[in-house]
């Protein structure tokens, strides 16, 4: 890490406070402070960001020290950050913004002040790029789309409706894989249930299917005799047969089932 804090001064005409406001204000990984309504601070995830922003609020006398802190004034802009990579990522890229605005000087603890010529004059080391900083889809709480699992016991296949699936193996392990987009376009419309309107009886555990649709709106969730399928959700039960037929018999070597785009396995 090359700085601790940075402050950012313009050269070439004044600070657009609002639209530099504007633009973090934007950032799905980015939250204006509840706390004091000014400081901006940008996580590497949205997931994260969520996290940090609750516990802000929990706790107002401090600030989360995982993320970078940018506060933005008429007279320049300030970045703080930790040394966090995944945070400071994004940083950069804010950078990358902010230097397609105008020309900017900047002097942190280690330097007195100095002309920015391109975002490596602050953050000359290795980054995560962009396309690394993805929230996984298959965790909660789901940022985007819909997450649909389907549970017997103790293992789980969960599908995105982006096309991700992940099946826990019986024995141990998971099978990861990608749906092909006719596949996927059946998966998202059988799955496609208000499950709080299900009619159900959950029986024993052994027996039992726990099926949970996840959304950034909500969850809801139904359980029932897998021998005795709701009507409304047979269709979805034909898709999960199918996946988990595919998943459960391939093994690396053979060719990707039919449906998929890719698939691999890992062993616990």
């Amino acid at each position: 890490m090359k700085f601790e804090s940075a402050w950012l001064t313009r050269t070439d005409g004044p600070v657009d406070v609002a639209a530099i406001e504007a633009y973090l204000g934007a950032l799905p990984w980015a939250w204006r402070d509840p706390v004091n309504g000014k400081d901006f601070l940008l996580a590497g995830r949205v997931r994260s960001a969520r996290e940090a922003r609750d516990w802000r609020i929990a706790h107002p006398t401090e600030f989360p020290t995982a993320g970078v802190l940018v506060s933005v004034h008429p007279d320049g802009v300030s970045i703080d950050q930790r040394g966090h990579p995944e945070s400071m990522a994004r940083a950069r890229d804010f950078l990358t913004w902010l230097l397609g605005t105008g020309k900017w000087r900047a002097r942190t603890e280690f330097i007195p002040d100095m002309s920015l010529a391109s975002t490596k004059d602050l953050y000359p080391g290795p980054l995560p790029a962009q396309a690394d900083l993805g929230d996984d889809p298959l965790q909660s709480p789901v940022i985007e789309g819909a997450l649909t699992r389907w549970t017997v016991g103790d293992h789980t296949l969960s599908v995105h409706s982006s096309g991700i699936v992940q099946f826990q193996l019986p024995h141990g392990g998971v099978v990861d894989a990608r749906l092909a987009q006719a596949e996927l376009d059946a998966w998202n419309r059988a799955s496609d249930l208000a499950l709080d309107d299900l009619d159900f009886d959950a029986p024993g555990a052994t027996t039992s299917v726990a099926l949970d649709r996840e959304t950034p709106e909500g969850e809801q969730s139904a359980w029932f005799d897998k021998t005795r399928i709701p009507e409304p959700v047979f269709p979805l039960s034909l898709q999960v047969t199918k996946l988990l037929s595919a998943m459960e018999s391939w093994a690396p070597g053979k060719p990707v089932p039919a449906g998929f785009v890719s698939i691999t396995r890992k062993h616990s």
